[in-house]
């Protein structure tokens, strides 16, 4: 391991960037959370995954300044990175880059609106020549319930009928069993 040491002044200028590097990053989560909506677990989400990603980034970078020393002026110099970047570049940043974003979606829009527009062109066409099969289709379908009710209604009516038929028929047949025995029994007896 070789030793090269950094002066105070480079550490600082390099904790400095750090922190604009981190705002940076910052910017960037805060336009997907303008252009997908997350929720607030995502948001929590993200939140908990930028937090670290932003420590992870932090160690390495004072372990490769300061070999793992940590200063008061690195720390300084990543909030004075920070701040310089949330209130000089940050507000210039988010326009462009929203301006950008909005450009390339209105592109894609375009887009898929050329692809889409003449298939919607195609099946109104197909809809228009169809629409008398649709008629013929929808009466037939129609007609066909119809019958399916009909047809449903008199297997109901049968089956009633053939109830009571079979409970007549068997009221007979208790009758005429009864009868029998009593005049078998009256020959007996």
């Amino acid at each position: 391991m070789d030793f090269l040491p950094y002066s105070q002044e480079y550490m600082l200028a390099v904790s400095i960037m750090g922190g604009m590097l981190l705002g940076f990053v910052w910017d960037i989560y805060r336009l997907v959370r303008h252009y997908v909506k997350m929720g607030t677990i995502g948001i929590a989400l993200g939140d908990l995954i930028y937090w670290i990603i932003s420590i992870y980034f932090s160690i390495q970078l004072i372990l490769d300044i300061s070999y793992g020393n940590v200063r008061m002026f690195i720390l300084m110099g990543f909030m004075l990175g920070a701040f310089l970047y949330f209130y000089g570049l940050s507000s210039y940043f988010l326009k462009v880059f929203i301006r950008i974003i909005d450009l390339i979606l209105k592109v894609v829009k375009k887009i898929i609106f050329f692809l889409i527009e003449p298939i919607k062109y195609i099946i109104e066409l197909l809809k228009g020549i169809l629409y008398p099969l649709k008629l013929k289709y929808d009466k037939l379908r129609n007609k066909a319930k119809k019958r399916y009710k009909f047809f449903k209604f008199r297997l109901k009516k049968v089956s009633k009928n053939r109830k009571l038929i079979y409970n007549k028929n068997k009221s007979k047949r208790r009758k005429n069993g009864k009868n029998k025995g009593r005049k078998e029994q009256k020959l007996i007896g």
